[in-house]
This record gives structure tokens, C-alpha cells and sequence, in this order.
């Protein structure tokens, strides 16, 4: 089935060329080398052709628009991001997903074992191959969801130039793209070097650029959105019951004058700060990368071979100013930064029972306020990623039977960050206390102005300078300076492969004339790890990014696999061939013992125009250092408090638990509680004694080639992946802890549970933190069915007159099932079809590629139809405005056309009919949506001059 889809794109097989023998090949999933093999398990391969025709430079735009993958981090993902770009193979993980180049490990990026597709350089790519489903048994931990293999061109010859640039309709978010790829043959055909030099600069694009993502938007309850955004305000909100008189109480918010009046709440104009505007809708990037590759031909039983690569990778992302949330003690009585009523309203509700001067004001007031730092800037993280990794190798004929191939692999990736915006959370707090003398009165200076009660340095500063919180605009440049901190992270990732693989077959050994074919070998890989951050991240004593102490750790494993491929039956009226495949692997890893993997499949050709295929796999991953080792760090994952108005009416049994477990009586079902932008502080950290995920792959098909239709080839699949014991976070993250614990018809949940146990509130009822730790306790299983079509033909042929050739291929996924059970005996979460809180990124139970291309002469064009299923909000507890996102139809086309034997040239526009994004209020992503599954730059142009020499 060496049939083109994508134009270029092969469904059922790919051929990579085997060095040692005349045409034989290796197919991604297996190391055994035949004759005319076609692979027992669907693989779907990207022909280079496709990265021009659509534009592509970073690789995982490419990948994400292929029905088997789940979006992972992309050039949209700002918060959340890290300034990498993932593969996500089934929706089952990019830790899940393993990432090769040319058949081995690409070094990952951090701790999480997750590469960095920004280290490959899309314009050396031959093909990629996608192999879903698992493929421990042959390449080891992490191939729990598939294997993406990126193939390269290891043999070019002459010099290969690209000039690239696309833009949007809007005129911004520009990418220009150039590289050079040389390569030649040398000691009469012996030896072949390729050198590759590529580099990308790509603009930033803003979140208030475009009008669906310039507003952050609440569900109004009503059934529309209202604009929104955080109740971290710049002139300081507090979300105690002030009574302002007349009857009106409620959370206040600060007047530039310093006066406390009622904070709105709801409506069209409201008192939320709209955060959109400031955050990165692409992030800023500028990469640069080199790569070689070389061989030579020592003799007929022996090549040396080597492949080196470096990447430089700066990324940026920029978020609204610090929002600090801190319970802090200010300056009451006398303070020149609050009116009198105000003093008096806050005393009345806040004070902390001191009034030395009798005039009944406290003299302190304790509370938790919440203050958007606009004074101290945007928050931006300027993430340096820098990665190398060299291959050497030889490889050749032992015999006539037997090939070898051993080889060394060192790499290395370090990622240095910069963060600015942050606050320091001890110098916010000295800032607030004002120097006051016997009898209570604030003291001025000279100037007439107000000092810090703790006038020293703090942190090497100079002294402290007050700050006013008491309205917008008010914190003076000396005070902003005072709490600005600039904080830095180092994480570095080092890993080494050692590998002898041997291929071959067993001779006369065999049941057909055909021989049984024989892979074995051997395999070393260690991986370390650290993360050195300063010491204000180190200690969590800062607002504006998550904090998180050094860690680090490391682990080996050693690795011996068997394959055979036993062909059965040949040339019988029903069966011009029956192959049964087998494979084993046994692992030794220094942290969680000694694991087996298996793999038993084959096909049936049952003629030239019908083949059945399938396998049965058995998967492992290993835990990766960050789930051993990593220290107890926080995050702000989006959930949602039941006992808050986000989730009112609260019934009273819900309201019980909400008492029992901390919260007043008097504020259940009140937003004083309401989490803060729909996000909870959570603590986690890693477990060294975490063991082995252990998964399940099924899959089975058939391939159809009609010798009555030249040209067309059909094929269906069927897979299902189980993985028990998977690594998570306890119970399945905050927001199910939250839905456990409060569940009263949960046998798990109600107070003094385990799940309500981790949950940590503040004394006005409002979540602190949730404490989640990592284990071996989820479920995770897909399941669907993967239908391709290829059809190509000549016009003459089809019609009788020679319009050129034409190209269809169809490449779609019907998703049946995408479930997750967090621990044993929890409720299900079934995400097929869903989106949302709890299951993210939309997963349409349908999703389809389709490309028709024509070729004639030197011009050829393509259309590609990319359509994406509808879903459904997955949280049926919560009524959210957006409940459902209808199917959406992107359509890109392009024309390319060879002006001679040396100048090619491209144009093509993506997203034709310019297809907004859909806009959702409470439950998205990030930008009132998904960017990374829904087009959000609209349409854009593309050029690329390919010169050959």
C-alpha cells in the first residue's frame, strides 16, 4: 500500500532504504529488514512535499493537523507554555508519545522526558513516519501511545536553498524562514556528508489584535458573556462584607483617592480587570539550528556513520502584570493613602483590635487583598532553550545472512529562563507598615511623606519605600522598584543511548520458501536531570510565576529485545501469504525494578487486492525524573469551588460538607469564595517509589487495492489502547478532588475523606491550596477506528484528455472512546467528544484530513480540508453559555510551480474563507478558546523560493 496520502503521505506502510542489502527496507514499529514489507500496523507518513506545500516550518503544525494526534504545546501556547512544541499521539500525552530521528531517541527537552520538536529543522526532513499504538517491545519506555520518526536526508547531494515567508491577512504575526542544505559524494561514491544551516524568526502576535480574544469573557448566567477577567484589579480589591451603609454590602475596591466603595460584580461594565489584552496570542521566537550527517563505506562489512545536531530556540511569553493575592497587615489609622470613611468601613470589618488614640479606627487591619501590579509591568519569561546531540555508529554485513548496527548517542539540552515582573512577596508586606509613634499616629517625614515602619534593605535593596495599594496608579516608581525582583531559572537534561541491534534471518530455518526474519539487541540508556532555580523561585517567595525549589535526579536502564517474522503460508488459492510477527523486550530500570514487553501480530494477504493486519501489544513507561523526584511545587490549574457561586444554587447537602470542611455558613454559595479567574493553588511533587505504567494495544484491519480501480487503495483500522496504573496526580487533578469531595452521593467524598482531607481553606472559607502527589493509581483508555483512502490517476486515462495528474486522499478518525479513571472505583471521565474542565482540549469524536492535488508539467496545486468535529462541555454540574462547539472546516491551498530545473516557487493561502475561532466564556483554554485546535490568526499567506544547484 505504497500509495500517496497527503500527497506524499502513506497509510499502511513506509519505506525507509536498509543499508546492507538491495532493496530491502525498515518500516517504523519493527528492525527486521524484507523484501516488499508492508507493516501489521497502520503508519501514517508525511512526504517532504507536504512542509512546502503548506507552508510549514515548525514541524508540530504540520503533525497537529493528522487525525491521530490531540494538540499539544504550539506557537500559541502562552499560558499554559514553556516555549517548547509537543507531539500528543492519541491524546494520550506527549510524555506517552516517543520522538525518534532516523529510528533513535531525540534528547528531551526537561524532566518531564518530553523532546523539543523545535530541535528539528523541517527543511532536512525526508518523511515523517507516525506509528500509533504501542511500541515497547521493539523501542522501550515512552512508546506507550506510538512512535514519531523523523527521517532525514542522509544522502543528498548538490546545494538546496529556501527563502519562506507567510503573514496573515491582518498584516502582523509575520514568520520569515530561510536555510541552506549542502551535500556531497566523495571517495568515488564511499562516503556522503550532508550539512544542514536552518533559521526562523517569528513576530508576536497579541491577544488584544484580534476582537475574540481582546476581552476575557465571563458566562453571564444568562446565557451570553460579559466581560470579565480577574478580581486582581490595579487599585486593589478586597472580597470581605464591608457594609458601605444603605443597606449595600459586599467585596470592596479602591477609588485613586483612596476611597473603598462596592465592587461590581456583574454586567456589561463591571470591576474585573481585563487581563487579554497584554498575553502573547503567538508567541515571539527566533531558532536557529545545524545539523550533519556522514557516512563512509570502510568496506563491504563495515560503515561508519555519524549524525550531529545543535538548535538555539528563544521563545518568549508575556502575561498581565502580577496579580498578588496575600493575606497582608497595613497601616490603618492615620494613613495618608486612605480617607477617613474608609478607614472607618475597613477598621469596622478588618481591624485588628488595637485603637491606641480611642478614635475608633484601628490602628491595623489584617485582610486579604488582592492588587494587579500594573506599576511593576507586564510579566514576561524570556526561555533561552539551547540543544545538541551527537550519533556515531557502524554498521554492515557480518554475511550474507546477517547485518549489524552499534552505535553511541550523547545529548544534551539546556533551558535558561529569565523572569521578569515578579514581586517579592516579604518586601510587598514591609512596604504596607508605616512608621507611627507612641500613640498611634503615622509619622512623616520632612517631605510631608509617610516611611516604612521597616525602613532596612531587604534582599541587598536599598531601603523600603511605602507603597499605596489604595487605588490605581498609585504606587510610586521607589515602591515599585523596592518589590520588583528579577528571578532566573538553569534546567539541563543529559542523556546517553548505547545500542547493538543485529538483523538477519534464520536461512534454511524455514516453513515457506521464504526465510524467517530475525532482529535482536541490546540497549543502555541513562538519563539526568536538574533544575537550579534562584533563590526567590527556589523558595516560593514570589508573586507573578509559579515558584519551585532545585531538583533533579537520574536513572539507567538496560535493555535486551528479540523480533521474529515467521512467514506461514504462501501461494494458496486463499492465502498468497499468512506472516505471523512476534517480539519481546526485558527492562532493567534503576528505579522501578525489571519489566517485559511483548508484541504479537501478523497479516494475511489474502490476494494482490485484500490484506488483513493486526497485533496485540503490551506497553510500559517508565516514570520520568520529574514524577520521581521532583520536590512539592505549585500550579493553578483551572477548577472551580462547589461551595462558591460559581457552582449556585449549592444544595444543602453540599452545604453541609461545605461547613464541615471549613467554609462559614454565612458565605456558602457567595462569591467572597469564588476561586480567583477560575483557578486553585495546588501543591505537587514527585514519588520515587512510583513504578511502571503497563499498557494494552489491540489493533486490526484491512487494506483494499481493487485491481479493477488503478490507482485507488483503501484502508481501515481498528485500535484500542488501555493503560493501567498510570502515573497521576491524586485524584485526577483539583477539580475532581473538588467534585469527589463534595459529592454527596460519592462513597469517596464528604468530610473527613481523603479527598476533602487535601483540600486547605482560609479562615473566610476561600481555597488556599490542594495537596496532590503523584501515583500509580489511573486508568486511561481510546479507542476508534481510522479510515484511509488514496486514489490517483492521469486525466488521459480517466477522461481522454491529458488535464495532468490528480491526487485524492482521505485521512479521518472516528473517536469512540477517551476515558479516564482516576483511581480505582472513581466515576469515569469520558472525553470522546467533549472539552472543557476537566477534559481540555477539545477531542471531536470525528476529525478528518482530505487532499485533493494536480500535477501537469512544472505547476501543481493542492487543497487540503481539515475538519474538526463538534463537542460538548464535559462538566454537566456546571451550565456554561458555551455548552457546545459546532464542527469547524478549515480549508488551505497552495500552487507551486518549478520555473526550471533550479528555481521552485510556492504561494499558498491557509484558512481560506477565514474561519474565526469559536469564543467561549468560563471553561476555555487560553484567548476565549482553544488556539491550539482552532485556527486564531485567520487567513494567511505564505511564499517560499527553493533554489537547487
Amino acid at each position: 500500500l505504497l500509495t500517496t496520502l497527503l500527497s506524499g503521505a502513506v497509510i499502511g506502510s513506509a519505506a525507509i532504504p536498509a543499508f546492507a542489502a538491495d532493496d530491502e527496507i525498515i518500516v517504523t514499529g519493527s528492525r527486521i529488514k524484507k523484501k516488499d514489507f508492508v507493516s501489521n500496523s497502520p503508519i501514517a507518513t508525511i512526504d517532504a512535499s507536504q512542509f512546502q506545500a503548506t507552508g510549514t516550518v515548525n514541524t508540530e503544525n504540520l503533525l497537529n493537523t493528522l487525525p491521530q494526534t490531540v494538540p499539544g504545546l504550539d506557537r500559541t501556547s502562552n499560558n499554559p507554555g514553556n516555549g517548547s512544541a509537543t507531539v500528543n499521539l492519541r491524546g494520550l500525552g506527549s510524555n506517552r508519545t516517543l520522538v525518534l530521528v532516523n529510528g533513535r531517541r531525540m534528547v528531551p527537552f526537561g524532566q518531564n522526558g518530553v523532546v523539543d520538536l523545535n530541535t528539528i529543522p523541517s527543511s532536512l526532513i525526508s518523511s515523517v513516519e507516525v506509528l500509533t499504538g504501542g511500541a515497547s517491545s521493539v523501542y522501550g519506555s515512552d512508546a506507550v501511545a506510538g512512535v514519531v520518526n523523523f527521517i532525514y536526508k542522509d544522502d543528498f547531494e548538490g546545494v538546496e536553498a529556501n527563502l519562506g515567508y507567510s503573514i496573515t491577512g491582518e498584516g502582523d504575526a509575520g514568520l520569515i524562514n530561510a536555510d541552506v542544505t549542502i551535500g556531497a559524494n566523495f571517495d568515488e561514491g564511499r562516503g556522503n556528508a550532508v550539512l544542514n544551516v536552518s533559521y526562523a524568526n517569528r513576530d508576536e502576535l497579541f491577544q488584544g489584535d484580534r476582537d475574540f480574544s481582546a476581552v476575557a469573557f465571563f458566562d453571564d448566567g444568562a446565557g451570553g458573556l460579559e466581560p470579565g477577567g480577574s478580581s486582581g484589579v490595579p487599585g486593589t480589591s478586597i472580597f470581605s462584607t464591608f457594609d458601605f451603609g444603605g443597606g449595600v454590602t459586599g467585596p470592596g475596591i479602591f477609588e485613586s483617592n483612596g476611597t473603598l466603595r462596592p465592587f461590581v460584580l456583574s454586567g456589561q461594565v463591571n470591576d474585573f480587570y481585563n487581563y487579554a489584552p497584554v498575553n502573547f496570542l503567538q508567541l515571539p521566537q527566533e531558532r536557529f539550528t545545524i545539523t550533519s550527517l556522514a557516512n563512509y563505506e570502510i568496506n563491504e562489512h563495515a560503515e561508519v556513520y555519524a549524525r550531529g545536531s545543535f538548535s538555539s530556540n528563544k521563545v518568549d511569553s508575556e502575561l498581565a502584570p502580577t496579580p498578588i493575592f496575600q493575606t497582608s497587615t497595613f497601616t490603618l489609622d492615620g494613613n495618608p493613602f486612605l480617607n477617613a470613611a474608609s478607614q472607618q468601613v475597613i477598621s469596622d470589618t478588618l481591624g485588628l483590635g488595637v485603637d491606641t488614640d480611642g478614635d475608633g479606627i484601628d490602628d491595623e487591619a489584617r485582610g486579604f487583598m488582592r492588587r494587579r501590579l500594573v506599576e511593576v509591568g507586564p510579566r514576561q519569561t524570556k526561555d533561552d532553550n539551547l540543544a545538541f546531540q551527537i550519533t556515531t555508529g557502524i554498521r554492515g554485513a557480518i554475511n550474507d545472512t546477517w547485518d549489524y548496527d552499534v552505535y553511541i548517542q550523547e545529548g544534551r539540552t539546556l533551558r535558561s529562563q529569565v523572569q521578569n515582573g515578579n514581586v517579592n512577596r516579604g518586601r510587598y508586606d514591609q512596604a504596607l507598615l508605616l512608621t507611627t509613634d507612641i500613640a498611634g499616629n503615622v509619622v512623616l517625614d520632612v517631605n510631608g511623606n509617610p516611611t516604612c515602619a521597616d525602613g532596612s534593605a531587604n534582599g541587598g535593596l536599598t531601603g523600603c519605600a511605602p507603597m499605596n495599594i489604595f487605588g490605581p496608579g498609585n504606587i510610586s516608581d521607589e515602591a515599585a522598584d523596592f518589590i520588583r525582583t528579577r528571578a532566573n531559572a538553569r534546567s539541563t537534561f543529559e542523556q546517553t543511548v548505547v545500542a547493538a541491534n543485529f538483523t538477519g534471518n534464520l536461512g534454511e530455518m524455514k516453513i515457506t520458501d521464504d526465510e524467517i526474519g530475525v532482529a535482536f539487541g541490546f540497549e543502555y540508556i541513562e538519563n539526568e536531570a536538574a533544575f537550579d532555580p534562584s533563590q526567590d523561585v527556589a523558595a516560593s517567595t514570589i508573586a507573578g510565576f509559579n515558584g519551585s525549589p532545585p531538583s533533579g535526579g537520574k536513572f539507567d536502564v538496560y535493555s535486551a529485545y528479540g523480533e521474529l517474522s515467521v512467514p506461514l503460508l504462501e501461494g494458496k488459492d486463499y492465502a498468497k501469504s499468512v506472516t505471523l510477527d512476534l517480539a519481546g523486550r526485558v527492562s532493567d530500570y534503576s528505579t522501578s525494578g525489571t519489566s517485559y514487553n511483548y508484541k504479537v501480530g501478523g497479516e494475511w494477504s489474502v490476494n494482490d487486492q485484500l490484506r488483513f493486519r493486526g497485533n496485540h501489544n503490551t506497553a510500559t513507561r517508565a516514570p520520568n525524573i520529574g514524577e520521581l523526584f521532583a520536590p512539592i511545587g505549585e500550579n493553578f490549574p483551572g477548577a472551580q469551588d462547589p461551595c462558591s457561586s460559581q457552582n449556585a444554587p449549592v444544595s444543602a447537602a453540599v452545604a453541609a460538607i461545605c461547613t464541615a470542611t471549613g467554609v462559614p455558613a454565612a458565605t456558602v454559595g457567595s462569591n467572597t469564595i469564588d476561586t480567583i479567574s477560575g483557578q486553585v493553588q495546588t501543591l505537587s511533587g514527585g514519588n520515587p517509589n512510583l513504578d511502571v505504567e503497563t499498557a494494552k494495544t489491540i489493533t486490526f484491519g484491512a487494506v483494499l487495492t481493487p485491481a479493477s480501480i488503478e490507482g485507488l487503495s483503501l484502508s481501515i483500522d481498528y485500535y484500542d489502547i488501555v493503560i493501567n496504573d498510570a502515573i497521576s496526580q491524586f485524584g485526577g487533578g483539583a477539580n475532581n478532588v473538588l467534585n469527589i469531595c463534595y459529592d454527596p452521593a460519592s462513597a469517596q467524598g464528604g468530610a473527613g475523606s481523603a479527598f476533602c482531607n487535601v483540600i486547605t481553606r482560609r479562615s473566610d472559607g476561600s481555597i488556599d491550596f490542594i495537596s496532590l502527589q503523584s501515583q500509580n493509581v489511573a486508568q486511561i483508555s481510546v479507542a476508534g477506528i481510522d479510515v484511509s483512502i488514496n486514489y490517483g490517476f492521469d486525466t488521459a486515462d480517466m477522461f481522454g484528455s491529458d488535464w495532468g495528474h490528480i491526487d485524492l486522499s482521505y485521512l479521518g478518525t472516528y473517536n469512540m472512546e477517551n476515558d479516564f479513571i482516576a483511581f480505582d472505583g472513581a466515576d469515569t471521565i469520558e472525553c470522546a467528544g467533549k472539552f472543557g474542565v476537566q477534559c481540555g482540549t477539545p477531542d471531536p469524536t470525528y476529525r478528518h484530513r482530505m487532499v485533493g492535488s494536480w500535477s501537469k508539467g512544472s505547476v501543481s496545486a493542492q487543497t487540503v480540508w481539515r475538519l474538526v468535529g463538534g463537542v460538548d462541555d464535559d462538566d454537566d454540574l456546571t451550565v456554561f453559555t458555551v455548552d457546545r462547539i459546532g464542527a469547524f472546516n478549515y480549508f488551505d491551498s497552495s500552487v507551486s510551480w518549478d520555473a526550471n530545473d533550479s528555481i521552485s516557487i510556492t504561494f499558498g493561502v491557509n484558512n481560506v474563507f477565514d474561519k474565526k475561532p469559536p469564543v467561549i466564556g468560563d471553561n476555555d483554554q487560553q484567548a476565549n478558546t482553544y488556539p491550539n485546535r482552532y485556527d486564531v490568526f485567520g487567513r494567511s499567506f505564505f511564499a517560499n523560493l527553493k533554489i537547487r544547484m
